[in-house]
């Protein structure tokens, strides 16, 4: 062990009352259990960020069937208001938790947030097209609803309208989405 990360480990000890001897049985105990169940310490570090995010932007667990049901009710039934609801989150989810930066900055973020919170995405394609170009090609469990696939969409077009991309290409058929975006300023306002 490297002399900097002792000290380190050293000073929590102190903090929380124990010893560097019982601190590091304490580790050593979590990083076992957790290889036990096939991921290493640094995957459980990660899903610990994802849910404290998670609960940052009030996203909450719910059963896919469940959601699917009612996100393709709303849609049927509130058909405007409801998309105009997905793009106002989506909106407010891109302000607090995507990156800014640049376009390839942008299309990881993007790539990272649906890795970590669209579990029902079995392929995802976010990749630069030219120099103000995106290409997003999004592939998920074949049973989604294509009223919710358009929500989904909705939400995309929202995130991505933020950073000052419109939608100049697209097709939305259930469970599958892809979309050329161009780069026209900074920020697009547009909720329709």
């Amino acid at each position: 062990m490297s002399e900097e990360i002792a000290d380190e480990l050293n000073k929590l000890a102190n903090s929380q009352g124990k010893t560097l001897y019982s601190l590091i049985n304490e580790i050593g105990l979590a990083a076992l259990e957790s290889y036990k169940h096939s991921f290493t310490p640094g995957d459980a570090v990660q899903a610990k960020k994802m849910l404290d995010r998670a609960k940052r932007s009030r996203m909450i667990l719910v059963n896919q069937d469940l959601w699917y049901s009612a996100s393709t009710k709303a849609y049927k039934r509130f058909k405007n208001e409801w998309q105009k609801q997905v793009y106002d989150n989506a909106k407010w989810y891109a302000h607090v938790f995507l990156n800014n930066g640049s376009e390839q900055d942008l299309a990881s973020s993007i790539k990272k947030l649906i890795s970590d919170f669209s579990w029902d995405c079995t392929e995802a394609t976010v990749e630069q097209k030219g120099a103000d170009e995106l290409f997003l090609k999004l592939v998920f469990v074949p049973e989604m609803p294509m009223e919710h696939t358009k929500n989904l969409f909705k939400a995309f077009e929202a995130m991505f309208n933020v950073f000052g991309y419109v939608v100049i290409d697209q097709v939305v058929k259930a469970g599958f989405l892809t979309a050329v975006l161009k780069k026209l300023s900074n920020t697009v306002d547009d909720s329709s």
